[in-house]
């Protein structure tokens, strides 16, 4: 968190869900607990709090632009909103990519990150940027990654971390991110503090949730066919099923295997291949069958529930992460 105080000013920057907290799966839900916190912290500097606007007026400026408004209260300049997606394990990163095949709002184009964890659309937008990213992979980047570092972190700590990893994989938690920047909270006269409320800025939130409406996606398991062959206990090594999907691979691609291969040969093989449904003797179809295809489920979509043991935001507890002044 970042305060800075030109002596007529006071400003804050930070998210006040993750202030001295360990992390910040589910955070604080209204705009009243966000600027407590703040005003929390403000206090502790013999700072000013921030209040809400009761009176308005208006703003000089320069010649040829219109006036704009100015309040007696805080202003409000970014906002972020998120929620959780439990979309089953391991089926996050089908989703995003699912999600990430469409634009959004006004034309706001998705970008999928290479590792498939994270899409975004318009980035760098000083209107609005929304985003779609695997919450594991995010706490094991940033906050695993951090505590080993710090011998400080006590043993219940890593535990507790670790237990919310787990908690994601096992759910498989996409979090959904809403960053409203100054430009569309003045056109929409949404920065006054204490004119606004939390309903005012749902109608900005729901791109994302609209896309989802629109589009079913399906994860799909792949398995190769060598692997199905000894799952199935087709074959007795992985040398006879690389040596039977080998083969596969020469019909898929439209060799009649009766003439290149002796006809003992050829009903070996295809015996092999009949018990994991597939028969070598009719010509392959493309448009009837997908080989590798294990299983392919719609996915759904629910919201995440807070379990028993999370540790929920408390805005005067500061005993957790120390916080550090710098000049």
């Amino acid at each position: 968190m970042t305060i800075r105080c030109d002596g007529t000013r006071v400003r804050v920057e930070g998210n006040p869900s993750r202030w001295q907290r360990i992390d910040n799966l589910f955070g604080l839900q209204t705009l009243d607990e966000c600027v407590a916190v703040y005003n929390h912290v403000l206090a502790t500097y013999d700072l000013p709090p921030f209040t809400k606007n009761t009176r308005f007026s208006h703003r000089q400026s320069a010649d040829g632009k219109p006036s704009s408004l100015i309040g007696n209260g805080a202003e409000i300049t970014l906002i972020d909103w998120t929620r959780n997606h439990a979309v089953g394990k391991g089926r996050e990163q089908s989703f995003i990519r699912g999600l990430s095949s469409m634009q959004i709002g006004r034309g706001r184009k998705p970008k999928l990150y290479p590792d498939g964890n994270t899409c975004n659309w318009a980035e760098g937008s000083t209107w609005q940027m929304d985003k779609l990213y695997r919450k594991a992979i995010e706490l094991k980047r940033n906050l695993l990654k951090s505590i080993k570092k710090n011998d400080e972190v006590s043993p219940e700590t890593h535990r507790y971390i670790s237990d919310l990893i787990e908690y994601c994989e096992t759910y498989g938690v996409v979090r959904e991110e809403h960053s409203l920047r100054q430009t569309l909270l003045k056109r929409h006269n949404l920065q006054f503090y204490g004119c606004t409320t939390e309903n005012d800025f749902y109608h900005h939130l729901k791109d994302i949730e609209n896309a989802m409406n629109t589009i079913q996606i399906s994860h799909d398991e792949h398995q190769s066919i060598a692997h199905q062959l000894l799952a199935a206990g087709a074959v007795e090594t992985l040398r006879q099923a690389n040596t039977t999907m080998s083969y596969f691979s020469m019909w898929q691609h439209g060799t009649d295997l009766r003439e290149v291969m002796k006809q003992s040969q050829f009903y070996q093989h295809k015996a092999r291949l009949k018990t994991i449904g597939i028969d070598i003797g009719q010509k392959f179809d493309v448009s009837r069958m997908c080989p590798t295809l294990k299983r392919s489920d719609v996915i759904e979509v629910k919201p995440l529930e807070v379990p028993s043991w999370y540790k929920m935001p408390v805005v005067a507890e500061t005993n957790i992460l120390p916080f550090r002044a710098y000049a």
